[in-house]
């Protein structure tokens, strides 16, 4: 009998070191999230681990996609256009959740929005987003519905994300960077778009990216996802909740699967402890707190690994973001 208890008592240590493998506490700058990791995702060389928080999300906000079908949202051109700000118009009773990266097509030139926003129901702002599109600057067509915007499938690829987070960090003006990462991609993908818009890239590559993209499919309640590329940890991503991330999640996945379609190499495994240990990190950054254009505050860090961001209102984390710096090794990216 007394055999049978040791045996026991060695099995649930045994299970409670396997459970600390699978669970990252983070304190972003006085928020704190404990984040599950879920069984990995694998196909060719993109692993990707699906996130469950230990935080339910019940605050109602409408996604850019939802309210624009419903007729609720629209972005437009400032009367007298300018590159980096658009006006955006909720007439929503709920607050418009604005992500970092995501894509807006038409107007003057194709947009990416520069910082996760909250923009108030009922209410117009300018909002701040970097151009997608370096060689247009005209609309396509006339009149007033010609210089507004539509969501579009896309967001901007991992590495242009990186390399704005670590900029918007260190304060720097990073549409010359954005431009930059979209000419070096097209660069490495051997494909050269008229006007210089992601958004060409992307159609360029879609049936090789569905490929990827029919093997990562959403958990249930999952609400984040890790992506690791060529054996390495790219980028994580955190939302409200779960009904927030099944409209983002082939954007993120394809965000991703695009680089790694280009840059393919040989898959190493990532150790799960070490990968635990990358996340733990972040409470460890260093943080700076601004106030957000919209609700809230938007949370900037930065760390040995990469940069983030995190954006909070009333005490509860809307979304996050983090991501290995951006390196340029003889003009190839790693």
């Amino acid at each position: 009998m007394e055999k049978s208890n040791k045996k026991a008592e060695i099995n649930n240590v045994n299970e409670d070191l396997e459970n600390l493998k699978n669970f990252a506490y983070i304190d972003l700058n006085g928020t704190k999230v404990a984040v599950e990791l879920l069984e990995s995702q694998k196909f060719e060389n993109v692993e990707a681990i699906p996130l469950k928080s230990d935080f339910f999300g019940k605050k109602d906000f409408l996604t850019l996609e939802k309210g624009y079908d419903m007729g609720l949202v629209e972005i437009k051109e400032l009367e007298h256009s300018t590159v980096n700000t658009v006006v955006c118009k909720n007439d929503s009773v709920a607050p418009l959740i604005l992500i970092d990266g995501d894509e807006i097509t038409g107007a003057m030139q194709n947009r990416i929005i520069n910082d996760t926003l909250l923009v108030p129901a009922q209410s117009s702002l300018d909002i701040n987003v970097s151009c997608t599109e370096h060689g247009r600057w005209h609309t396509r067509g006339e009149g007033d519905e010609a210089r507004t915007f539509k969501p579009s499938l896309y967001s901007a690829n991992h590495s242009t994300r990186s390399r704005k987070s670590r900029a918007s960090y260190e304060g720097h003006d990073y549409q010359g960077e954005v431009w930059d990462s979209i000419s070096e991609f097209e660069s490495r993908s051997n494909f050269k778009s008229v006007t210089s818009a992601l958004n060409d890239s992307y159609e360029n590559l879609k049936d090789k990216q569905n490929d990827y993209l029919s093997k990562f499919h959403i958990e249930e309640g999952q609400n984040g996802v890790i992506f690791i590329v060529n054996g390495e940890v790219k980028g994580f991503e955190l939302f409200y909740n779960h009904s927030i991330y099944k409209q983002y999640h082939e954007k993120l996945c394809r965000s991703y699967i695009i680089e790694a379609i280009v840059e393919k190499k040989s898959v190493d495994n990532i150790d799960r402890l070490d990968l635990m240990n990358i996340l733990e990190k972040i409470s460890d950054s260093e943080f700076r707190s601004i106030k957000s254009i919209g609700l809230g505050d938007n949370i900037k860090f930065s760390n040995d690994f990469g940069s983030g961001s995190g954006l909070v209102w009333e005490d509860e984390l809307i979304h996050m973001t983090y991501f290995k710096d951006f390196i340029k090794v003889n003009d190839v990216v790693i």
